[in-house]
C-alpha cells in the first residue's frame, strides 16, 4: 500500500512539474498564445503600440515579435523574433503560473519595445482574456496566399494574405491549415501550410 501511495504521489508531482499547459487564446496587452497538445509546442505573437504621431496619424512606437518554444515544464525557453527575420533571435523564458496566466522575460528587448513594454528587466505577467481553439500561431512566408473554402484548390476565396501576416490555426489536415486572420474583420478559411513558417 505504501508503494502504491508513493507511486501515485510521484506521478502527481511529475504531472504538476512537467505537465504544465497553457490555454490558447487572447491575453491582455497584445499577447496571443496557442498550445499544441500533440507536439507540446507553444507559439505566440505579441503586438503593442504606444505614442501617437499627429502627422502620420499612427502610433509612434511598436513592439512586435513572434514566439515559439516547446513546453518542458512550468518554465521553459522560447525564441522570439520579428516574423520572417530569424537573423535577430532573442531567447527568453516563459513561466506558466497556471492555465490562464503566464509571464515572459527576454534576455534583451527587441527594437521598439523599449518605448512600449520592457521584457528584459523582469517577468511580464499576462492573463487570459478570451480562450480560443487555436493549436498553432504561424505567419505567411510567401508574397501572397489565398484562402480556400475547403482543404483543396477547388474553391478559392477572394481573400488573400501577404508576407508576415499572422494566422491562428484551429486544425491541420495534410498540407492544409484551417485558420483565421484577425484584421479589421476576421477572415476564416483553409491555407496551404507550405505558405506558412515551419515550427
Amino acid at each position: 500500500m505504501r508503494k502504491l501511495l508513493a507511486t501515485i504521489t510521484i506521478l502527481w508531482i511529475a504531472n504538476i512539474s512537467f505537465g504544465q499547459t497553457i490555454l490558447s487564446g487572447e491575453y491582455n496587452v497584445g499577447l496571443n498564445l496557442a498550445y499544441d497538445s500533440i507536439t507540446n509546442k507553444l507559439t505566440g505573437y505579441f503586438e503593442n503600440y504606444t505614442g501617437y504621431d499627429e502627422e502620420t496619424r499612427s502610433p509612434r512606437f511598436s513592439c512586435i515579435f513572434y514566439i515559439h518554444g516547446k513546453i518542458t515544464g512550468s518554465q521553459f525557453t522560447i525564441e522570439t523574433y520579428f516574423p520572417n527575420d530569424t537573423s535577430d533571435i532573442i531567447k527568453g523564458n516563459i513561466n506558466i503560473i497556471n492555465s490562464k496566466t503566464a509571464s515572459i522575460k527576454l534576455l534583451e528587448d527587441h527594437g521598439g519595445c523599449w518605448n512600449v513594454q520592457h521584457f528584459a528587466d523582469e517577468y511580464v505577467k499576462f492573463n487570459l482574456e478570451k480562450q480560443n481553439a487555436w493549436c498553432q500561431i504561424r505567419y505567411v512566408t510567401t508574397n501572397k496566399t489565398y484562402f480556400y473554402s475547403n482543404n483543396s484548390y477547388e474553391k478559392r476565396k477572394k481573400y488573400y494574405l501577404i508576407k508576415n501576416d499572422i494566422v491562428y490555426i484551429e486544425k491541420i489536415l495534410n498540407d492544409w491549415a484551417y485558420c483565421s486572420f484577425i484584421g479589421k474583420k476576421i477572415i476564416k478559411g483553409w491555407i496551404r501550410t507550405t505558405d506558412l513558417n515551419k515550427i
